[in-house]
């Protein structure tokens, strides 16, 4: 009886083990993923909403001379990183620009300011290694979109910038 028992115990518990083991990366990477958090940076004067299943990784690099900051989204156990976020001094905008696939380079809307949108591709021979790139200029610094597929496009589409004069004329109306 002990024994049949125990294998019943040992039945049950078996799939749950491996239910918990699934992954929770999409079949397709570039599939939408619901449950969005919210990062906000004050001393960056930005906000991005981003698939709660990715890994948010922060680093400040100002002390370097590389960008100031590098905030990169990417699927647990994978370090291809889905965005990367980085801040620049407006000087950097060459050196941004360098890996510019030419014809592909057009304008469009970052939270109200003009941004500039081109592809790029780390390696000339690889058509697979083709990312979009995206270049807004605001508050005296370069905000540099690296990425690409449909959560790219969304977790962009939700970046919006702090502007403190409006928000502290929302709380005067608010009081």
């Amino acid at each position: 009886m002990n024994f049949r028992r125990s294998l019943y115990f040992l039945a049950t518990l078996v799939p749950l083990f491996f239910l918990g083991c699934e992954t929770l990366e999409p079949k397709d990477p570039r599939a939408s993923i619901p449950g969005l958090q919210q990062y906000y940076n004050e001393a960056l004067r930005f906000t991005i909403r981003y698939p709660g299943v990715l890994n948010l990784k922060v680093e400040d690099r100002a002390v370097t001379g590389e960008p100031d900051t590098v905030l990169r989204l990417a699927y647990p156990g994978n370090d291809y990183p889905i965005l990367e976020l980085a801040t620049y001094a407006p000087s950097w905008i060459e050196e941004v620009r360098k890996p510019l696939v030419h014809g592909t380079e057009r304008t469009l809307s970052i939270d109200t300011e003009r941004a500039i949108t081109f592809e790029i591709r780390n390696d000339p021979e690889d058509d697979e290694s083709t990312m979009r790139r995206i270049i807004v200029r605001n508050f005296g610094r370069i905000y540099v979109f690296t990425g690409k597929g449909k959560t790219f496009d969304e977790v962009v589409s939700s970046f919006d910038f702090i502007d403190p004069a409006r928000e502290d004329s929302e709380k005067s109306t608010s009081s």
